[in-house]
């Protein structure tokens, strides 16, 4: 578990260039699981930044708490936070 733990924070930290959108893919596939394992994240995504790039959507359930954790980027893909609300029953 740590060992995969290391690889993740050290692919965050990689110089990467904006990926094309199987890239990103590929990174989510890769990440989604310890992206949900982040308290206040409620989905994880693939879709666009507001100038069209490929991104990963975290949805979250208080936008205005941000986890610290979250990074701004995984592999050179950028990661956007989105308001999910709580599901009610």
């Amino acid at each position: 578990m740590a060992k995969g733990f290391l690889a993740t924070v050290s692919a965050w930290f990689a110089p990467h260039t904006i990926p094309g959108s199987s890239h990103a893919a590929e990174v989510i596939t890769r990440h989604a699981e310890a992206l949900m394992r982040m308290r206040g994240v409620m989905s994880v995504s693939m879709g666009r930044t507001e100038d069209g790039h490929p991104a990963i959507l975290v949805g979250l359930e208080n936008p205005l708490a941000v986890p610290e954790n979250i990074p701004a980027e995984i592999e050179g893909v950028p990661v956007v936070h989105q308001d999910v609300k709580t599901p009610e029953a």
